[in-house]
């Protein structure tokens, strides 16, 4: 039998395990960091000012503190954590939980950006609506549609930067919301260096937008693409891909997309699971979009707390 020789040069782990190791401790202080209760009178002050009707009676910094709870705690059980915590005297007060569910439901799932450059790589993955399973669709011989999500990631920073939910099939193309995300980027005055993607991002319309932004792409082409003659990105990525596929991959480095979008799917996945718990559809669209917030959150505060 053949032997199988490996691809690239060997593997070297120059991984710091000791600092990795204190990161993801440290991820788990973020579940119990309570800070954010110092600023509790004032923050509420800050939120009722000039308010019509109803005042706030709970900050959005303690409903943001209770939606990473709901990555494993149920609003009702998050109810019964706020009550035990004012009786350890650490919160004024407790909320209830349709006031949690409500709240946690309707907040508005930002990420943090970067501040002056990043590179951008972008995928789409598959998240189950509800625990509905294969006993289910075996008995009422329906399936529930799979829940797609697309997200950009700075592959070399491993930083989410932008994610998009929608119902399998009604979702735009993971090409658009690539495009649309790094205009975001582009508005805000964020440099993007470079663009990863698989196959599915090979089209004309996104070849053309990082040619006229001056982005590098480490975008595979198809095998049968076909060369239009006009000497444009997208031909010149062609032409470089047919005098090898592994000279191109090494000189663009193909393999670090992988950081940037399926090293946080699995991530995400593994942590907070890939069904939701949710029974109306934009509170399990707006749930699954907080797995990945709540993700973004705890690596982020890891990094510059531990």
């Amino acid at each position: 039998m053949k032997e199988h020789r490996r691809w690239g040069k060997k593997f070297v782990d120059n991984r710091d395990w000791i600092g990795y190791n204190k990161r993801l401790v440290t991820r788990g202080e973020f579940l119990l960091d309570c800070e954010w209760v110092e600023s509790w009178n004032s923050e509420l002050k800050a939120m009722n000012e000039g308010k019509v009707g109803a005042r706030y009676e709970y900050p959005n910094s303690f409903m943001c503190f209770l939606a990473v709870l709901h990555q494993w705690v149920d609003f009702r059980g998050l109810e019964g954590i706020s009550k035990k915590l004012v009786e350890f005297g650490q919160l004024p007060q407790a909320s209830d939980y349709s006031n949690v569910c409500r709240r946690v439901n309707k907040q508005e799932v930002k990420f943090e950006l970067p501040k002056e450059s990043c590179c951008v790589s972008t995928d789409g993955s598959g998240m189950k609506f509800e625990n509905a399973g294969e006993y289910r669709a075996r008995m009422y011989g329906k399936r529930r549609k799979y829940i797609k999500v697309v997200i950009s990631a700075d592959p070399l920073k491993k930083k989410l930067i932008d994610c998009e939910v929608g119902l399998e099939g009604e979702l735009s193309t993971e090409s658009d919301i690539a495009m649309e995300h790094m205009k975001a980027l582009l508005l805000q005055g964020i440099d993007i260096p470079k663009f990863w993607g698989d196959g599915s991002f090979d089209t004309y319309d996104l070849f053309a937008f990082l040619q006229h932004n001056n982005i590098e792409p480490a975008i595979k082409t198809r095998k049968n693409a076909v060369l239009k003659g006009d000497d444009s990105l997208r031909d010149r990525e062609i032409l470089k891909m047919k005098k090898g596929y592994k000279k191109w991959a090494r000189k663009r480095q193909y393999g670090l997309r992988w950081n940037g979008t399926e090293g946080i799917f699995s991530a995400v996945k593994r942590k907070f699971g890939e069904q939701t718990r949710s029974h109306k559809i934009e509170n399990a669209f707006n749930e699954v979009k907080r797995k990945f917030w709540v993700y973004d959150r705890m690596k982020t505060y890891a990094e510059t707390h531990a």
